[in-house]
């Protein structure tokens, strides 16, 4: 179907439909910031549009990749970036947003004991380049003040389990010791830092994601790194991506994933509040120090001693540090210059969820070309520049739309 107004304004329509909460929102952007005057369902149609056309180019690059001999993707391609990769680290982060998607049994009637969500996951992976010199030794062998300091450590914690769709007690003497305190100056920083991101996404399988961040990491030039990471939050399907697309990567779990389940252990493991801290200060040293099996011996007897109501929440502590613990050699990690948090893809899953979650949002059909378009918009390799630059070539019709210079 022939385009009713110009690549630019389609431009216009794109960027406010993305990074605007709504459709509706972008309709307002546009007339009170461009002075054009394009409905909601309008915005809704040309984002649509252009959406799909990303997918179609995303999964022409996958297959053109899939094509290629096995020893030429293990190559950086010719036009592939080349960073000074000695002071560089290559890193893949994997994580996973929500949004509703009302599907094919909308409004009919479920059974009574049938329980129904809308909730789905987009998958999403973060690509990221980071700067960090090799260390010739741990460069930070004591554990940081704000990781022993309630006031910084709890609310985090507790995030991290509502995430997973959990509510928690809160420890009382940690709560009065983290109101008594005041936060401490930010310390100097040590960690890995954020260079440049790029960011795939789909609400299709986890093994689809894996093929599409391999072929991103392909065209990044990720082959040439010698020290490369791959972060998740221990989720067993992102370590089935570990193990199938990037087995070569150094498996980092989570750091403050690994806090969440020690902090609430010793929450429901000590009967007397005062020294609920106690126990998970040391216990987050450990953890800090790479030794990881000292806290899963000390909390296997305490499991097997716990109360009914404790023990269910001890035994998924456990099952975790367990199930993690040979991706849990942080002080190892530090000594090659790896990051060991997944706060970068925590924070590009706030800006997809910004757009695309909602309770008031059922995304049907519409959800994977909006979310092509909120990967794109987030990726700092500017994916969409490209697009638009070779899209007038490609468009077909009585006429093909022209650019001014």
């Amino acid at each position: 179907m022939e385009a009713t107004c110009s690549p630019q304004v389609e431009r216009k329509v794109v960027a406010a439909s993305t990074e605007g909460r709504s459709y509706c929102v972008a309709g307002t952007l546009l007339g009170e910031l461009a002075e054009l005057d394009i409905p909601a369902k309008r915005c809704e149609r040309i984002t649509q549009r252009i959406g799909r056309e990303r997918i179609i180019e995303r999964d022409a690059r996958l297959e053109q990749y899939e094509q290629l001999p096995l020893p030429e993707q293990r190559q950086a391609p010719p036009d592939a970036p080349d960073p000074c990769w000695k002071s560089r680290v290559a890193a893949v982060l994997i994580d996973g947003g929500r949004a509703q998607i009302r599907d094919e049994r909308w409004g009919q009637p479920h059974p009574p004991e049938e329980t129904v969500s809308w909730w789905k996951e987009p998958k999403v992976a973060c690509l990221a380049t980071f700067s960090s010199p090799l260390p010739t030794s741990d460069p930070q062998a004591e554990v940081p003040d704000c990781l022993l300091d309630p006031l910084w450590v709890i609310p985090r914690v507790k995030e991290i389990k509502r995430g997973r769709g959990g509510e928690t007690s809160e420890c009382q003497a940690c709560s009065s010791r983290a109101a008594r305190e005041q936060p401490q100056e930010e310390p100097p920083r040590w960690s890995p830092e954020p260079l440049v991101r790029s960011v795939v996404a789909t609400f299709q399988s986890y093994e689809t994601l894996g093929r599409l961040a391999k072929v991103e990491a392909y065209h990044r030039g990720f082959m040439g790194a010698a020290r490369k990471a791959f972060l998740g939050d221990g989720h067993l399907s992102n370590w089935a991506i570990h193990q199938r697309h990037f087995s070569h990567y150094t498996p980092i779990t989570d750091l403050l994933h690994a806090l969440s389940y020690v902090y609430h252990a010793a929450l429901e493991s000590t009967p007397d509040m005062a020294s609920c801290w106690e126990r998970c200060e040391r216990w987050i040293r450990w953890v800090w120090q790479g030794e990881v099996r000292r806290v899963i011996s000390e909390l296997k007897p305490l499991v097997e001693s716990a109360q009914e109501r404790s023990r269910e929440t001890l035994q998924e502590s456990l099952t975790y540090l367990k199930n993690n613990a040979s991706r849990m050699r942080y002080d190892q990690y530090r000594q090659i210059g790896l990051p060991i948090t997944t706060t970068l893809i925590e924070s590009t899953i706030k800006q997809i969820n910004r757009r695309m979650k909602g309770t008031e949002k059922f995304w049907h059909p519409g959800a994977e070309p909006q979310l092509q378009l909120c990967a794109d918009r987030i990726s700092e390799t500017d994916p969409l520049a490209t697009f638009w630059k070779k899209r007038p070539a490609r468009q077909t019709g009585f006429r093909k739309s022209r650019t001014t210079t």
